[in-house]
């Protein structure tokens, strides 16, 4: 079978072992296919974290694609059908073909569709009018030390401001071309220490199980919803991510329990508002607990705009799809590049199956994505 030049380009990329925050290649393989087309490069690092920053061309208006190179972990690599670097292409029983691995849907085949989609643009039109950038960081997966907020103050301190950022990460939600995501909510994390006290697992007349204690705490936070949504936001969520507790032994009632807690929070809300109901939550529910929270990113919105209108074009001329306007679903680095005043969306791949063992995206899915981003910088580069 022969390959597209995305897919080709989106299977290298995936046999790179680049688990965040290392790289480990992927950015100067994509500076050498950029570099004969005349781009100018730049490598940003910080704090272990790589960045490139690459322009086409001059002028307004800035149409800035923005994405990353790392992935998260693949966990126990026995459970995955293949190995998960391997780059497969497999066939399924829908006689789709699909690219298999670790980042083939977040995103290496939206990073693919994207510098495939620029090149293919610029091969039609050398001397396009204005600019056209690409960004990607190998900290998006991580803690975005060094990362797309590091670039973003570069860019300020430059002058440079995008009119329009596209983002591809995976956003449509049961069929690809059905979402468009122009917006996301905010990121919160938590670690509540749960405190109880310590005893034989036999004399529980003498202790207080601490997992029992965060048990009654989550009960209560599930029971008592942070708010409901807003017109453009769905419901702020609640999740445990982590926890732990004991000592070991089998015979111990634990006195602590560390709970890991993410929220993921609309514009209804701030993080010192989403803290303040969560102590409340566990004051009213007498549990005894330490608390620390720390915001990872803010959520952003693009209402309406040139932006959307050109991308939902060219979405329905290739899939026939007319697409919807959702913030569902987790964050991405436009959280960073929305608040320069850019009009910022995210279209890419069906989400279903990002950090799933056995990630794999739709190779025709990644060649509609290319030529929908060839149209929309048709329409907005005029």
């Amino acid at each position: 079978m022969e390959l597209s030049k995305t897919v080709n380009l989106a299977k290298e990329l995936v046999c790179i072992k680049s688990v965040t925050p290392d790289d480990n290649g992927c950015q100067d393989l994509i500076a050498k296919i950029l570099e004969p087309y005349g781009f100018s490069i730049r490598f940003i690092s910080s704090n272990g974290t790589k960045n490139l920053l690459a322009f086409h061309g001059t002028g307004a208006p800035l149409t800035l694609f923005l994405g990353h190179t790392d992935v998260v972990p693949t966990g126990d690599e026995t459970t995955w059908d293949y190995p998960p670097f391997s780059g497969k292409i497999i066939t399924k029983d829908d006689g789709k073909h699909y690219l298999y691995g670790r980042g083939s849907s977040d995103m290496k085949g939206g990073d693919a569709a994207m510098i495939c989609a620029m090149l293919e643009y610029i091969e039609q039109k050398p001397d396009h009018k204005g600019t056209i950038g690409l960004l990607l960081t190998s900290n998006e997966e991580g803690d975005a030390v060094g990362g797309t907020p590091y670039v973003v103050e570069f860019l300020k301190k430059e002058n440079i401001i995008p009119d329009y950022c596209i983002i591809g990460e995976c956003s449509c939600d049961e069929v690809f071309g059905d979402s468009i995501k122009n917006g996301r909510r905010g990121d919160l994390n938590a670690t509540i220490v749960v405190n109880g006290i310590q005893g034989h697992a036999a004399l529980e007349q003498h202790a207080k199980n601490a997992v029992f204690e965060a048990s009654r705490f989550i009960s209560a936070m599930l029971d008592n919803p942070i708010d409901n949504g807003t017109q453009f936001f769905p419901p702020t969520s609640f999740q445990v991510s982590n926890i732990s507790a004991g000592t070991g032994a089998d015979n111990v009632i634990p006195g602590v329990c560390t709970l890991r807690c993410n929220f993921r929070w609309n514009d209804l809300q701030t993080p010192e508002k989403i803290e303040k109901h969560v102590r409340e939550v566990a004051k009213s529910c007498g549990i005894d607990c330490t608390m620390d929270f720390r915001e990872e990113g803010k959520p952003f919105l693009t209402k309406e705009g040139l932006l959307i209108d050109a991308l939902k074009a060219s979405i329905i001329e290739v899939t026939g799809i007319t697409p919807s306007l959702g913030t569902s679903g987790g964050t991405s680095d436009g959280r960073f590049i929305r608040h320069l005043g850019t009009q910022t969306v995210e279209f890419g791949p069906v989400s279903n199956l990002i950090h799933k063992v056995n990630e794999m995206v739709c190779t025709e899915d990644l060649d509609s994505l290319t030529r929908i981003y060839v149209k929309t910088l048709e329409k907005l580069m005029k």
